[in-house]
């Protein structure tokens, strides 16, 4: 007995973590962030911005100077000038040559400080832009989520109505037993039943479409445990007091795609400052040192002396002897020769740009054009945004309408299928009747339930566009 409690309790401590993941509810919030982390657009523009973040650290770096270093290792073979001689010799010299080099640029009409600039620029407007997609990624997942919502609802709506249906067949049976009514009823209402499961499994279907969208917009895997807190009740929010122009203006200050637009502006102007300098002359100073190696660079070493005669003298032609210094000639050792042949050079280099072909010019004028069409896109940008603002605002007047519309409908139905029924159960009314009745009722129940969640949707764009966080 001992042992299998024992089995049961590690049975339940293995399966606990499944029967957790099993009843998690994923809110909103939690959704939006789950896509927002794992949507590819929004990972790109975070790529793109890693790139831009890059860019701008190595434009600052240019106002240091550069350093560099350089080697060669050589062979001489044949015919050519000696370089420690400076005399032609015919034979293969091995050579090697080391040098560093160093420059700065001390004045080139302002291109570092605007080129630092211009990445800057770049980097906030992909800030900008990362937050454009998930802006986008973030209505996406908020109707979604309404749309499971909603056809859960609808899928309640539809049990309701079988359920009804179910109560009405059992009591005509009753009734076909005790001779009250004839068996086309009963037939009636078992076809209402069956079509009544219809409207369940095409519920059901939708439910089932909604989350795989959103699986996919979540990067969750079709078979792994997900569910959304459906049990919330979500209130209707108030129609906005603010007028369109209020709302635009409000949103002119906050939508991404705005300030993207206008730091694309800043970015081109940026452009043409450095366009300009490759108009202007520049200044740099550099300074290099080098040295060389060569099997040709020989050392001298005394060696002792030779007595050679070097002339007679006058009168008595004796043969006059003198000393003559011996040398060893070995190559130079190669750290010394790095040593004695080094060298050093600095010296400021001035570059005036006087004639190419207009390459600087036309680069310019091109510049301005980009920065115009970057404002025509700014412009574009604000009417399309008043344009989408003017929409949503005239779409949420509909969907408010259309909700109000149909709450009277669905009450009004409500009250036409209670009296049918009262009627039917009376006598004074068929199946055909209850049921068109009954019918009429459910589709009422789902148009609400559509104008429902569509206000609600377009109430939470609106309040997008007033730069409030989604939520119900």
């Amino acid at each position: 007995m001992k042992k299998l409690t024992t089995l049961t309790t590690l049975l339940l401590w293995l399966i606990s973590p499944i029967f957790a993941q099993e009843a998690e509810k994923w809110t909103l919030q939690r959704c939006v962030n789950e896509a927002l982390e794992k949507n590819i657009s929004v990972l790109q523009n975070q790529l793109q911005g890693e790139i831009a973040q890059n860019n701008l650290e190595q434009s600052q770096l240019s106002r240091i100077p550069t350093l560099s270093g350089s080697g060669s290792h050589n062979y001489n073979i044949g015919r050519t000038i000696d370089p420690f001689t400076n005399t032609f010799v015919n034979q293969t010299i091995q050579s090697n040559g080391f040098a560093i080099n160093s420059g700065v640029l001390l004045y080139g009409g302002g291109q570092i400080k605007n080129t630092i600039n211009q990445n800057k620029t770049a980097h906030q407007a992909n800030e900008q832009s990362i937050q454009v997609v998930k802006n986008q990624v973030a209505l996406q997942v908020a109707s979604t989520y309404l749309q499971i919502i909603q056809a859960e609802e609808n899928l309640k709506i539809a049990k309701s109505q079988q359920e009804l249906t179910n109560n009405q067949l059992i009591r005509a049976e009753k009734l076909v037993k005790s001779g009250a009514t004839n068996q086309s009823t009963v037939l009636n209402l078992k076809a209402q039943s069956a079509n009544d499961r219809v409207q369940i499994i095409n519920a059901q279907t939708q439910i089932e479409l909604a989350y795989n969208a959103m699986r996919n917009l979540l990067q969750i895997a079709p078979n792994a445990p997900f569910a959304i807190q459906t049990e919330t009740a979500i209130e209707l929010p108030s129609m906005p007091n603010e007028t369109v122009t209020s709302i635009y203006e409000d949103a002119l200050l906050k939508m991404p795609e705005i300030k993207q637009a206008e730091l694309t502006i800043a970015q081109r102007k940026y452009t043409e400052q450095i366009a300009k300098a490759g108009l202007q002359p520049t200044l740099s100073a550099y300074g290099n040192i080098n040295t060389v190696y060569s099997q040709s660079g020989k050392e001298l070493i005394p060696n002792g002396f030779d007595i050679i005669p070097i002339g007679i003298t006058e009168t008595s032609k004796e043969v006059v002897y003198g000393q003559l210094q011996n040398y060893d000639r070995p190559t130079k050792p190669f750290g010394k020769q790095l040593g004695d042949n080094l060298g050093q050079q600095v010296g400021l280099s001035l570059s005036v740009p006087i004639f190419n072909a207009y390459r600087n010019r036309i680069n310019l004028e091109n510049t301005k054009v980009q920065t115009q069409i970057s404002e025509l896109a700014l412009e574009n940008t604000k009417n399309q945004l008043l344009n989408d603002i003017t929409n949503a605002f005239t779409n949420l007047q509909l969907a408010n309408s259309r909700y109000e519309a149909a709450k009277l409908s669905e009450e009004a139905q409500l009250l036409n299928f209670e009296f049918s029924e009262k009627r039917f159960d009376a006598g004074a009314a068929n199946t055909v009747d209850l049921l068109t009745a009954k019918n009429q009722w459910f589709q009422s129940q789902l148009q609400l339930t559509n104008a429902k969640y569509e206000y609600i949707f377009r109430n939470m764009i609106i309040a997008f566009y007033k730069g409030n966080e989604l939520k119900f």
